[in-house]
């Protein structure tokens, strides 16, 4: 499972999310990385996009997004069950 977190400089809130996948990369082994989403002119569609937001890419090929607002909770309740499923365990 690999998790990207899509963020900008000086985002609170950013902050907040990137150190709970940094928690839950600790407890699951999964890969995380973050990619920075600029707010200047000519960055293309990104410039409409908020943060933070992430990506789940599972085991299988599908992607799951976290859009703005990401709840800590709900992002937490969803890698657990993936990295559960990819145990065999269902969780």
């Amino acid at each position: 499972m690999q998790v990207t977190l899509f963020t900008k400089h000086n985002c609170q809130l950013c902050d907040a999310i990137k150190y709970e996948l940094l928690d839950l990369q600790g407890e699951y082994g999964f890969g995380f990385g973050e990619q920075l989403v600029e707010d200047e002119q000519g960055c293309g569609e990104d410039v409409e996009t908020l943060v933070p937001s992430v990506d789940i890419e599972r085991a299988d090929g599908s992607t799951v997004r976290f859009e703005f607002p990401v709840k800590q909770a709900e992002l937490r309740r969803a890698i657990r069950a993936e990295m559960g499923r990819q145990a065999g365990t269902g969780a």
